[in-house]
């Protein structure tokens, strides 16, 4: 059997993310969401239904086939779901050509060698309305029950919880049987997992009182650090001092300082010096100048709206920080309003407060007087951004900031 991944029509409430990643693609607790679906159907074949621009680029990231549809039986899945054990089990007793249906959304569907041509057809285009339905019109349906994710802040509302529960498939260490560790301090360390390849400098603190802490492979904790569970940090990660409180998630190669609070950073990111993160998501590529700092409370604990395609969305909490979008800057001293959704490379100076609730994609400037950055200049800057980390540009990451920016 074959999984194949799939956006509905709301992947726009995941902007800035979305924008440049499939609602699959976004990591929450200790992994990104398919991979969750992967480990609970214990499934080896894979592959990805996207929007037509990012089918290249995850392909790319990936190598697995994207828009295809195997001549096989195959399962497709909404990326907005998360794999609990009962829809987990309803998913593998599907027939062909049923579907799993929650709140009038389509969960699950699987298909066979011939779907068919209305199916087949509505496959290819299951993340526009018109499509999503027209797959649900042409399957018998059955109404389900199951956890879904609404909203870019959703990851983070759950995200410590999602840690938690994900500890299981992690070792554990023990600090009187690892000698690794003699000139640091592991606070409940039976809740702790450190990779054998994670370096920990001395006078660290990791607090798992209040849940876990997993540290990957390749990942430095510099001397001074404070990191509190429930956290996650991915391989190839530093630590450079600070202190990074709970719920926080933190993939790939992210460098990270000062102080960071509930957070998920998809992966190559850069907080490296002091200045508050919290309550946010960042995309990947993006990199914070020394003293950035975002709200995430307003003075009045009222709950706070964020603009999603253009409406104000009320979160229905008093605790939202920021969203901000791949290859998104800020120079030193940028202070980010409570809610603020920046989008794709966008370049951010000038030691004030960006007072917006929404930044375009490709915006260029400082408060209040921001212009469109020029598509070259964002290019040639992603291009030196990544290639310091060794990572390479290719034409189909140029192709991806043309596609976006004509769309901007």
């Amino acid at each position: 059997m074959t999984a194949l991944f799939f956006e509905d029509p709301f992947y726009k409430n995941f902007e800035p993310l979305s924008i440049s990643h499939a609602v699959y693609m976004l990591l929450c607790g200790t992994s990104k969401i398919y991979q969750k679906w992967l480990n609970a159907l214990e499934c080896n074949e894979y592959g990805f239904l996207a929007r037509p621009y990012l089918a290249d680029i995850l392909n790319l990231e990936t190598g697995k086939q994207v828009n295809i549809i195997p001549d096989k039986d195959f399962i497709i899945i909404n990326g907005r779901f998360l794999p609990a054990l009962k829809i987990v089990s309803q998913i593998n007793e599907l027939e062909p050509n049923r579907a799993l249906v929650c709140d009038d959304l389509l969960v699950a569907y699987r298909g066979n060698a011939d779907p068919g041509g209305t199916a087949k057809e509505a496959l290819q285009y299951v993340y526009t309305s018109d499509g999503h339905e027209k797959l649900k019109a042409v399957s018998k349906t059955k109404k389900v029950e199951s956890e879904y994710l609404n909203y870019i802040w959703n990851p983070i509302e759950i995200n410590g919880r999602m840690i938690t529960e994900e500890f299981a498939g992690f070792k554990n260490v023990s600090r009187e049987t690892n000698s690794k560790f003699k000139n640091s301090s592991i606070i409940n360390p039976e809740k702790t997992s450190i990779s054998g390849l994670a370096e920990v400098g001395p006078s660290v603190v990791i607090d798992a009182s209040d849940g876990p802490v997993i540290i990957e492979d390749n990942t430095k904790i510099e001397p001074f650090s404070y990191i509190q569970g429930p956290c996650y940090i991915g391989p190839g990660c530093r630590m450079v001092g600070g202190k990074i409180r709970s719920g926080s998630s933190f993939g790939p190669v992210c460098r990270v300082g000062g102080e960071v609070e509930e957070s998920i950073m998809l992966g190559y990111c850069n907080k490296y010096h002091e200045g508050f993160l919290g309550h946010a998501y960042l995309g990947e590529w993006v990199n914070l100048g020394a003293l950035t700092a975002n709200s995430d409370l307003k003075n009045n604990y009222k709950e706070i709206a964020v603009k999603i395609d253009e409406k104000a969305v009320n979160t229905g909490s008093i605790k939202i920080g920021c969203f901000i979008g791949d290859h998104s800057k800020t120079g030193i001293g940028t202070m980010l309003n409570t809610g603020i959704n920046i989008g794709y490379s966008c370049n951010l100076y000038g030691a004030g407060l960006f007072a917006d609730k929404k930044i375009p994609s490709f915006s260029w400037g400082v408060p209040g007087n921001l212009q469109r950055y020029k598509l070259e200049k964002a290019v040639e800057t992603a291009g030196i951004s990544m290639n310091r980390r060794g990572a390479t540009f290719s034409r189909l990451h140029e192709k991806l900031f043309k596609d976006i920016y004509s769309a901007a």
